[in-house]
C-alpha cells in the first residue's frame, strides 16, 4: 500500500466524471436507504409482528383462538383479573412482544420512519390482526375487542419506544 500512489490515482481519476445515470442510481439508492417508503416499512413491521404474534399464540390465545389449545395462562389472567384486564394483557402480550423484536430487527431509518407516525403504524397493525382473527373464525365482541385494542396499542407504542432507546444506548456504548 502506497498512500502517495493512491492519492495520485485519485487525482488522475477525479477528472473522469461519472455518468448521470450512475449518479441517479446512487442518489436513488441513498434516498431509499435514508427514507424508506411507508409501505415497505409497514410490510416489514407486519412480518415481524405476525411471526412473533404467532409465537405468543402458542401459550396465550387471542379471542379464544389458540394454536395449541393451551388456555392455562388465559384462564389464570381471566380468573385473577377479570375479562377486561385479561383482554388488555392478551393484546399487550401479542403486540408488545412484536414491538420489542421490531425495535431491534429493523434498520435505523425504518425505526425513525415508524417513530414519526407510530400511532398510525400500530393502529394499522391492530386493525390488520383483528381482521385476520375474524377471517380465521375468532369470536370478537365489541367491549372485549376494545380492551384488547387498548392493551395492544399502549404496549406496542410504549415497548417500541423504550426498546428503541435501549438499542440506541447499546449502539452508543459499543461504538
Amino acid at each position: 500500500m502506497n498512500p502517495n500512489k493512491d492519492y495520485k490515482d485519485f487525482l488522475i481519476h477525479q477528472e473522469h466524471k461519472s455518468s448521470s445515470e450512475l449518479d441517479r442510481k446512487v442518489m436513488a439508492l441513498v434516498k431509499d436507504e435514508l427514507n424508506p417508503p411507508h409501505f415497505l416499512v409497514l410490510v416489514k413491521l407486519l412480518i415481524i409482528q405476525a411471526f412473533i404474534g404467532l409465537m405468543t399464540m402458542l401459550y396465550c390465545p387471542q379471542f379464544n383462538f389458540s394454536l395449541t389449545n393451551n388456555y392455562d395462562l388465559f384462564h389464570y389472567f381471566h380468573h385473577t383479573y377479570g375479562e377486561k384486564v385479561c383482554m388488555m394483557i392478551c393484546g399487550s402480550i401479542f403486540m408488545g412482544s412484536g414491538a420489542i423484536f421490531s425495535s431491534y430487527i429493523l434498520k435505523e431509518a425504518e425505526i425513525l420512519k415508524i417513530r414519526k407516525s407510530r400511532f398510525l403504524y400500530y393502529l394499522a397493525l391492530t386493525g390488520i390482526f383483528l381482521t385476520t382473527f375474524i377471517v380465521l373464525g375468532a369470536d370478537l365482541y365489541l367491549t372485549l375487542t376494545t380492551y384488547w385494542t387498548i392493551g395492544a396499542l399502549c404496549s406496542g407504542l410504549f415497548l417500541f419506544d423504550i426498546n428503541t432507546l435501549i438499542r440506541n444506548k447499546v449502539i452508543k456504548l459499543t461504538s
